[in-house]
C-alpha cells in the first residue's frame, strides 16, 4: 500500500495553521482570577489575561502563521528547517504556558504592580488570597505539545511532498518532442520536394527538352 505524501503536506499545513491560531487565541483570553486584599477595579477579583501572563505567545502564534505560509512555497531543504523551527516553537509554547500556569502570582506580577505600586514579588504574594485558572493555559499548552509532532512529521516527510519542478520538466519534454517532430516533418518535406524536381526533370527529357535550361 503506497502512502500519499501530498496528504501529509496538506494535513501538516492545516494542523500548523490551526494550532498557531489556538496559541494566538489563547494568548488573548483570560487565564487566571486572583482574589486580592488591596482595592481593585473589580471587587470580586482580578482577571489576568494571557497577554499579561504570557506576553511572548503572540509572537509565537504569528511565527507559526509565517512558518505555515513559508512551508507552502519553499523547497525541500527549507521545509525541513521550518519543521525544526515549528518543533522548537511548540516546545517554547509549552514551557511558557506551564510556567505561567504553575505560578499565577508571578505571571500576574506586572498587573499587580500596576495596581499596588509594589514590585516585590514576595510582598505581592501576601496580598493574594486565592487564585484560580481557566482552561486557556491548558489549551494553549496542548496546542504547543501538538506542534511538536507536526514539526517532526514535516522534517521526515517533506522530502516526499513533491515540488512543482516536475510540471516544468514535462513542459520541457513536450517542447523538445514538438521541435523534433517539426524537424522530421521539414526533412520529409525536403525529400518530397527533391523527388518532385527529379520527376519533372525526367518528364522534360521525355519531351525532348533540356531540364538544365531555365
Amino acid at each position: 500500500m503506497t502512502m500519499n505524501y501530498r496528504k501529509f503536506k496538506s494535513y501538516s499545513l492545516f494542523a500548523a495553521f490551526v494550532l498557531s491560531a489556538i496559541v494566538l487565541i489563547g494568548w488573548s483570553q483570560t487565564w487566571f482570577f486572583l482574589e486580592v486584599t488591596f482595592p481593585t477595579e473589580n471587587s470580586e477579583g482580578l482577571a489576568v489575561s494571557g497577554q499579561i501572563a504570557a506576553p511572548g505567545l503572540s509572537a509565537f502564534g504569528l511565527a507559526g502563521f509565517a512558518i505555515t505560509a513559508a512551508l507552502a512555497l519553499s523547497s525541500i531543504v527549507i521545509h525541513r528547517i521550518l519543521g525544526v523551527l515549528l518543533l522548537g516553537l511548540g516546545i517554547a509554547v509549552v514551557l511558557i504556558s506551564i510556567s505561567a500556569w504553575s505560578d499565577p502570582v508571578l505571571a500576574a506580577v506586572q498587573q499587580l504592580t500596576a495596581l499596588s505600586a509594589i514590585s516585590d514579588i514576595e510582598t505581592l504574594r501576601t496580598f493574594v488570597i486565592s487564585s484560580s485558572a481557566t482552561a486557556w493555559p491548558g489549551i494553549t499548552a496542548v496546542a504547543g505539545i501538538l506542534l511538536v509532532p507536526v514539526g517532526i512529521i514535516i522534517v521526515f516527510t517533506a522530502g516526499k511532498w513533491g515540488t512543482g519542478s516536475r510540471k516544468f520538466e514535462r513542459v520541457d519534454k513536450n517542447t523538445d518532442s514538438t521541435a523534433k517532430k517539426a524537424v522530421e516533418k521539414s526533412e520529409v518535406q525536403s525529400i518530397s520536394d527533391v523527388s518532385s524536381v527529379n520527376i519533372d526533370a525526367w518528364d522534360s527529357l521525355s519531351h525532348g527538352t533540356d531540364p538544365t535550361i531555365n
